[in-house]
């Protein structure tokens, strides 16, 4: 069988994903102003992939030698295939913000252009400017003296080209970096009653131009939106005396300089214009330049100002008690004597911070060890690890460094951390990432230790716990507890290899673990009994675990995947219809992130959660963990939320080769005021909702 039967490159299955996310800002499941907030995904998302995926592509055609292509891929024929694709999924992206435009001025909603502006409006507008903009923007005038003038990564600059009417030979060029940062991309503007009118920041420095320039003697003044995304990789292996601290202190300074991966352009600009910005911010090479439309960078749609219509709006969804933990007890004695499964955002984040306060402040309690990969901006969880530490608890703490994107939070936080007393910082290993989810209390009585644990499939970051579907274990089984303990040995012994019987450690056991299991499936079926697997997970690209899968498919083995993100399996490679693989990929309100694998195991079935996907990084290059779930009821919840998931028809989409991408629900299942059948995560709510109201 040939390769390219088996497996579909991640690049173009990321692509795949993003156009699901698209799919769903044009859904009419979707309402109206969360189809804003699925643009703004979408846009993010594009914006990330350039700097991360396409830089490093195009680092394996500059450099194959540094950074080898994986096997079958040429950079450049991919490059080609990416470029046409996000062409295609930039035009459908422009056409459905224009849909969303005309749908919300049916709303009375309205995105104002200059054009459009009355005379209360203008006046709004030219003080608006004057007090909050004016005093934001630092023009700069471009001219060949200069020389090379430096564009900001994924930042929208204004190209402005200012001249006279009747002598148009008189021109000057010049910059306005927009002050997106720190003003709202959208403004809210005086409208008529019952009427909601919002004009983009963009719109109102091409209507203050001729202000912002009046020292010039020029009667037209007209504005284009160029932005730049730079390659976002570092390389750490230079300078080996330095800490991974400094290294990476000098490596996302350099970050903001990598090379140009995207230049997108209004399409609009005058051809004069484009060729003087790409000379002189020296963007002539990068291979990816796109003309698009007037607005750039949709991912702003994220913090669209909040509108007083709630039947535009996702139903609230308030996190929920949990329906057997309770706060007013101390939560430490509650899973001493049960196994608890927080299951997020549909419960209450604040079970985590309540534990870790309990843990602070009760006397026993002599240790709590903690490992961080992304942290929330103000953390809860960090500044209740430091009282903890100021109360006399010995707290270590491992923060992982490299975590793409959050590493300068993350060194922040290390710093604060490292001058409080009674916190031991475990430095990471360069090229290792520690990627589990892990927490263990100790209480000390008399010569007796006792141990709490939590082990997650997400972060312990209450911003992302309250938009992302995860569950954490809280458990006091004692094998479980101490090799959570023994995790944190290994980390601080420059991952010495222990041995764990409960634990699926990445990078030594995962890989091996995981195909023993899918190994005796293969053998249950063969020797005339059943064979069921199902993984949840975010992304499967790992080609030796695609082929394990294929085979037990092949063998007879029932297989349901449900995968976020990047899905590189071709399904029923060989043509053969009958194919024991069904996948599907949920995209909805909140980003399903939560890991689960589940075995038939012979009518004993095995449950694991955790932080590990089936990628080649998270098997071999990083620190995972997986763990069992032992409590009956937690494995019935487990249950019912998988099935809840696999009967979805309202948010989950196709992922097999011969319907791919396409939305299971039918057409007209789904209408305003008529329920589908399965919407899974309105439908987990609910389930969530009765059992905390059944135990109040």
């Amino acid at each position: 069988m040939k390769r390219t039967q088996l497996f579909v490159n991640r690049e173009l299955r990321w692509l795949d994903f993003n156009e699901r996310v698209l799919k769903t800002a044009e859904s009419p499941n979707t309402p109206l102003m969360e189809k804003l907030k699925f643009i703004g995904i979408f846009s993010s998302n594009l914006d990330e992939f350039y700097s991360v995926r396409v830089g490093s592509i195009n680092q394996m055609e500059k450099d194959p030698e540094h950074h080898t292509p994986p096997k079958g891929v040429k950079p450049r024929i991919l490059m080609k295939d990416i470029l046409k694709r996000v062409r295609l999924l930039s035009g459908r992206m422009e056409a459905v913000f224009q849909s969303i435009i005309v749908e919300l001025g049916q709303n009375n909603i309205h995105l104002v252009s200059i054009n459009e502006l009355n005379s209360e409006q203008k006046d709004y507008i030219n003080k608006y400017f004057n007090s909050k903009v004016r005093n934001r923007l630092y023009p700069i005038m471009l001219n060949d003296k200069k020389g090379y003038q430096y564009l900001k990564h994924v930042t929208i600059y204004l190209a402005v080209h200012m001249f006279n009417k009747n002598n148009p030979e008189n021109f000057r060029y010049a910059l306005i970096e927009l002050p997106a940062d720190v003003l709202p991309r959208y403004v809210r503007i005086p409208s008529r009653l019952n009427e909601e009118s919002f004009i983009i920041l963009d719109d109102i420095i091409r209507y203050c131009l001729k202000d912002t320039f009046n020292i010039f003697d020029y009667d037209t003044f007209n504005a284009y939106t160029i932005k730049i995304t730079r390659d976002a990789e570092y390389d750490l292996t230079e300078e080996v005396t330095k800490s991974l601290y400094e290294k990476l202190s000098r490596s996302i300074r350099q970050r903001k300089m990598g090379d140009p991966v995207r230049v997108v352009y209004d399409k609009d600009m005058p051809a004069h214009l484009l060729e003087y910005l790409l000379n002189h911010a020296q963007l002539g090479k990068c291979s990816n330049i796109l003309p698009g439309g007037r607005y750039h960078n949709a991912r702003d749609m994220l913090g669209f100002p909040r509108i007083n219509r709630p039947e535009l709006y996702f139903k609230p969804q308030p996190p929920l008690n949990h329906h057997q933990l309770d706060m007013k007890r101390s939560l430490i004695d509650q899973i001493e004597k049960q196994d608890f499964l927080l299951s997020l955002p549909y419960q209450k984040y604040d079970y985590v911070i309540e534990l870790l306060r309990e843990a602070a402040l009760t006397p026993d309690v002599t240790a709590i060890k903690m490992t961080l990969y992304r942290v929330a901006e103000d953390s809860s969880v960090v500044n209740a690890l430091i009282n903890a530490a100021r109360n006399g608890k010995k707290v270590t703490v491992f923060i992982e460094l490299q975590a793409r994107f959050d590493e300068k939070a993350n060194m922040y936080w290390t710093s604060k951390l490292s001058q409080e007393n009674n916190i031991s910082l475990i430095s990471g290993v360069e090229g290792f990432k520690v990627h589990c989810k892990t927490c263990v209390i100790t209480r000390q009585e008399k010569k007796t230790k006792r141990r709490v644990a939590l082990i997650g499939t997400g972060n312990f970051n209450e911003s992302t716990a309250r938009l992302y579907s995860d569950h954490i274990l809280m458990t006091s089984h004692t094998g479980i507890t101490n090799e959570v303990n023994k995790v944190f040995k290994l980390l601080d012994s420059s991952f010495h290899k222990f041995q764990f019987k409960h634990l699926i450690i990445s990078p030594f056991y995962t890989r091996k673990r995981i195909i023993s299991m899918i190994k005796a499936e293969i053998q249950n079926v063969k020797a005339g009994g059943k064979g069921e697997i199902i993984v949840k997970i975010n992304n499967l690209v790992d080609e030796n675990m695609i082929k394990w899968l294929l085979k037990a498919s092949r063998s007879g083995v029932d297989i349901k995947v449900m995968v976020r993100g990047i899905f590189s399996m071709a399904t029923a490679p060989d043509g053969v219809e009958e194919s024991h693989i069904t996948a599907s990929a949920l995209i909805d309100r909140y980003l399903e992130h939560t890991r689960i694998l589940r075995f038939h195991n012979n009518g004993e079935p095995l449950y694991y959660i955790g932080s590990a996907d089936w990628m080649v990084r998270n098997l071999d290059n990083r620190i995972e963990v997986l763990v069992p779930l032992y409590d009956k009821s937690i494995r019935k919840e487990i249950e019912h939320f998988l099935n809840v998931h696999m009967t979805d028809t309202c948010s989950s989409f196709s992922i097999h080769s011969s319907s791919f991408n396409q939305p299971l629900m039918m057409e007209g299942d789904y209408r305003e005021g008529v329920k589908c059948k399965v919407r899974a995560q309105q439908d987990l709510y609910n389930f969530y909702r009765r059992l905390a109201e059944k135990n109040e």
